[in-house]
């Protein structure tokens, strides 16, 4: 037969009412006898009834989380913060996949309020999406990951991506590179890629390196899209000497394409990544690329949504987490020759 609360109860020798309070997580029991319930709940096996739970209080104790790729190691490792941080107090996460869409993106939300979660930490294609503006008058708390803080009044935890652009297409032009591109993710799919496009065009502007449409590739964020979009700039002439990607896919997926093409990495033609996901260090030639700090980003996610919860932040707040350049061997100095 399963052991009840009053079995835990008699263990720990307290009242049935101080093991309620310690199943609720309630801040007026001593950390004493708190401890000595949960050990008595170890001892007997007790296995407390979240749903009858969730009925009684309207709280569902869970959280939604809302990534465009789950592929994506970056997404992973933010995700694993959350979820950790969201054990910590007790909480679960329900996953949901947006496939960088807007439109499956509201549609997650609403099924998370179907499901009664009480916060969401995601990340959106757009931030200025209307059903963003939709969210933010509704009485559903949320936190916002990487996404652009377009919008002041929205939580968000994220990097300087302007910046972070600027910093390695300018780590470019130290190596003696002036004929610079760009794959970037589609802009109606990542605000991200959009505002680092708008670092690399400033950079190279601030320098006075002229910046050609044509050496700028919206694609996927993928291996495939690098792959595709290094063919279109293989093709500009004269040849570019440095490609600088949105992300560390597209940056591989280049590479990929320049080796098939018989070309030098960086001999050649230098390629520059962003994420620093843990194949980058692997992948041949090893990749230079911006390092964001993922699971600290979801910690850090968790963290403000829980302090939302509890009232211990009302106003907005945005929160820009360290970057850095990481330096590998996929970039060069400029080949005199090319140049």
């Amino acid at each position: 037969m399963p052991s009840t609360i009053r079995d835990v109860a008699k263990i720990a020798e307290v009242s049935v009412a101080t093991v309620s309070r310690v199943l609720n997580r309630s801040a007026t029991v001593k950390e004493g006898t708190r401890q000595r319930v949960l050990k008595a709940i170890e001892e007997c096996g007790f296995t407390y009834n979240a749903i009858a739970r969730s009925l009684s209080t309207r709280k569902s104790v869970t959280i939604g989380v809302i990534v465009p790729a789950i592929t994506n190691p970056v997404f992973a490792q933010s995700t694993k913060g959350i979820q950790d941080f969201a054990n910590s107090c007790g909480y679960s996460i329900i996953l949901g996949n947006s496939d960088y869409s807007s439109k499956m993106e509201d549609q997650l939300v609403e099924v998370f309020k179907e499901k009664r979660v009480e916060g969401i930490v995601l990340t959106c294609s757009d931030i200025r999406h209307e059903y963003i503006q939709r969210l933010k008058h509704s009485k559903l708390p949320f936190v916002l990951l990487y996404n652009i803080p377009f919008d002041k009044e929205l939580n968000l935890v994220t990097i300087d991506n302007y910046k972070a652009a600027y910093e390695i297409v300018e780590h470019l032009i130290h190596l003696g590179h002036r004929r610079i591109g760009m794959i970037a993710g589609y802009f109606n799919m990542s605000d991200r890629s959009l505002v680092r496009s708008q670092g690399f065009k400033a950079c190279l502007n601030e320098h006075g390196i002229s910046f050609q449409q044509r050496d700028l590739i919206e694609t996927d964020l993928t291996f495939e899209g690098g792959k595709r979009a290094m063919k279109t700039l293989l093709e500009v002439t004269p040849p570019l000497t440095g490609i600088f990607c949105s992300n560390d896919f597209i940056g591989m997926g280049a590479i990929k394409t320049i080796r098939e093409k018989g070309l030098r990495i960086p001999g050649d033609i230098s390629i520059a990544g962003f994420d620093d996901i843990e194949m980058a260090s692997y992948f041949y030639p090893e990749l230079t690329t911006i390092h964001q700090p993922a699971y600290q980003m979801g910690v850090k996610g968790a963290e403000l949504l829980f302090k939302i919860l509890s009232g211990e932040v009302e106003g907005p707040r945005q929160i820009i987490l360290d970057h850095s350049l990481i330096v590998r061997n996929s970039c060069g100095p400029v080949n005199q020759l090319k140049q």
